[in-house]
């Protein structure tokens, strides 16, 4: 299989029994798969299920074909160009893709597939978020399989009018997003698992602006099989409120009534968090970072929180000054640098609720690899596992080797003890 946009990538959802399309989407410039490469595809993990094989993956010249069925019902394979990562990237992304389709139309429908045709058209409200995930854009959470979080002064601020908000919409679960990253949540949202939390965050990042919603949604892990409503309420451009509730309060009433007396004494500080969102640094300017730091990425693996910057300020002719590179070059940096080194030198830390490790690679040391680093012609990456977080670091490459532990060491330790880091969860 020959791949003409070496960035293209292509996702086939396919019936497990029959083969029958039910949906496909793209990325890039190529052209979309023709009906017989699809059959081929099906044909190809029916080949190999009817002589019990477990196909899992395959790689051509330039590209690599990943298959996964779930619940033997729905049967989803992902083309990508060929990086060397591990496929447990790969499949992580498959599984959020899945759990997007029972996020929206539930578990049932998809588990005893009764008219294709109608299951084709319901499956169309999952293309925003099912996008979302294939677009290798500014966000980690799907990587990881946590939530990007945003850190800033206002964290602590925004919590006390977010509960009068939820407890005053007779629920328990509601969060405040800001941009697509959340910025503070109820003890129970923070219960939900980390794919949870990441696929809602992407559904209400990819609301239109200043719009509001009124959606059914399955929780793939805690609720698979019944719906609560999501309301979500744009309080500024990019800020966005919601609850998880049953019938009421209508969208309406929570709009007419419930929504001023929470958040009136508070726009103030809704606007330093939209203020500090765009600014792209994501972490409070008070916090100290190394002059020659691009970018980082660090994951806490048992809250399931991502925090993240490429967008870090240069200080003029300092050793990043010297060497800059672009915030995208930065991002693509730091997603690769994830992909390679986590499921080979790093364990993968999956939600407990999944159970299928496909695609995992078992690292080939007889102790666990505690740091690592790579030394490229425009940049030095340095990585920290230090349980529970995991730390990826971007530096410039004029920052000397000798000093790349220090800084990273100082990062994780600065980072680490702020406030969005702080334990929330409560058991159901």
């Amino acid at each position: 299989m020959r791949m003409d946009d070496t960035q293209a990538v292509y996702l086939v959802c396919l019936t497990n029994e029959g083969g029958l399309p039910l949906f496909t989407r793209s990325k890039g410039q190529s052209k979309a798969l023709a009906f017989a490469e699809q059959g081929m595809l099906y044909g190809v993990q029916m080949f190999a299920q009817n002589h019990d094989v477990g196909l899992q993956s395959t790689t051509t010249e330039e590209a690599k074909v990943v298959w996964k069925v779930f619940h033997n019902s729905v049967t989803l394979v992902l083309i990508v160009p060929d990086d060397g990562c591990s496929d447990v990237h790969l499949n992580t992304l498959l599984d959020h893709i899945f759990h997007t389709m029972v996020m929206f139309i539930g578990l049932d429908t998809l588990e005893n597939i009764k008219n294709v045709e109608r299951l084709r058209r319901d499956l169309k409200v999952c293309f925003g978020v099912i996008d979302f995930l294939l677009v290798n854009s500014e966000f980690f959470g799907g990587l990881c399989e946590a939530v990007d979080v945003l850190a800033c002064p206002e964290n602590a601020t925004l919590q006390e009018p977010l509960e009068a908000f939820i407890n005053s919409a007779d629920s328990t679960f509601g969060c405040l997003h800001c941009n697509g990253r959340l910025v503070t949540a109820t003890d129970k949202w923070w219960s939900l698992t980390g794919q949870e939390m990441t696929l809602l965050a992407a559904f209400i990042n990819t609301l239109p602006t200043g719009t509001s919603s009124d959606v059914p949604i399955y929780l793939p892990h805690a609720s698979p099989k019944v719906p609560h409503r999501l309301l979500s309420i744009s309080l500024l451009p990019g800020v966005i409120v919601s609850v998880l509730c049953l019938d009421t309060p209508t969208l309406a009433d929570a709009q007419a009534t419930l929504v001023e007396p929470s958040w009136r004494a508070y726009v103030e500080s809704l606007r330093a968090c939209q203020k500090a969102s765009l600014a792209g640094q994501h972490i409070p300017k008070s916090l100290s970072v190394d002059s020659g730091i691009l970018g980082f990425l660090l994951v806490n693996t048992n809250q399931h929180k991502c925090l993240s910057s490429c967008r870090l300020p240069i200080q003029e002719g300092s050793a990043a000054d010297r060497r800059p590179l672009t915030h995208s070059r930065r991002r693509q940096v730091l997603n690769a640098f994830y992909r390679n080194t986590v499921g080979t030198l790093f364990p993968v830390c999956h939600s407990p609720q999944r159970t299928d490790p496909s695609g995992d690679t078992s690292s080939t040391f007889s102790h666990t690899v505690k740091e690592t680093y790579m030394h490229a012609k425009d940049h030095k990456c340095y990585a920290i596992y230090s349980n529970p977080y995991q730390l990826f670091v971007v530096c410039s490459v004029a920052v000397p080797n000798y000093a790349l532990r220090s800084i990273s060491v100082d990062l994780l330790n600065t980072l680490s003890k702020d406030k969005v880091f702080h334990d929330r969860r409560k058991s159901s």
